[in-house]
């Protein structure tokens, strides 16, 4: 019993830190933090099983962490709000050819690197892009601006 609540206390707490870290740093890792990422496994592995290296602790020990990943999945898909606190949510970079200078610096995305992805996207002036959309993933969805089109992007509730 007591690896199985290791083992759920690590996996809430590696939720957390990604969550916290944002969408911007999971999206385009550098190779430091990738091997970062790898080694966490490795790093927690002795606190979870306590140096036990019986086949019955690591046979606990996966199955706890593979079903609080499948009941996660489950509340994410079933509750909309569990979901949008574990994923995000879109956040709006440009709207209507100008930069949203609040919503880039708490995203933390600078101009830089929507106008790299214009350039993707084969949009050349930024009064050409509708909305510039930081996806929950990381990457930032250019939507050119069409004539005779208005209002904001569409809500979550209004896709579905």
């Amino acid at each position: 019993m007591e690896t199985v609540l290791r083992v759920g206390f690590i996996y809430v707490f590696l939720l957390l830190v990604l969550r916290v870290m944002g969408k911007r740093e999971l999206s385009q890792l550098t190779p430091l933090e990738l091997v970062l990422l790898l080694l966490i496994p490795e790093i927690v592995a002795q606190g979870v099983v306590r140096e036990d290296f019986s086949i019955t602790n690591a046979v606990v020990a996966v199955t706890t962490l593979t079903s609080l990943v499948f009941v996660t999945s489950v509340l994410s898909y079933r509750f909309k709000g569990f979901g949008g606190f574990l994923e995000g949510s879109p956040s709006l970079l440009v709207r209507r050819g100008r930069f949203l200078p609040d919503e880039m610096a708490r995203e933390r995305v600078p101009p830089e690197e929507i106008v790299s992805e214009m350039r993707r996207a084969g949009v050349e002036h930024l009064e050409d892009v509708r909305w510039a959309v930081l996806e929950p993933g990381g990457k930032i969805a250019i939507i050119r601006e069409e004539p005779g089109k208005d209002g904001p992007p569409p809500e979550e509730d209004e896709v579905s």
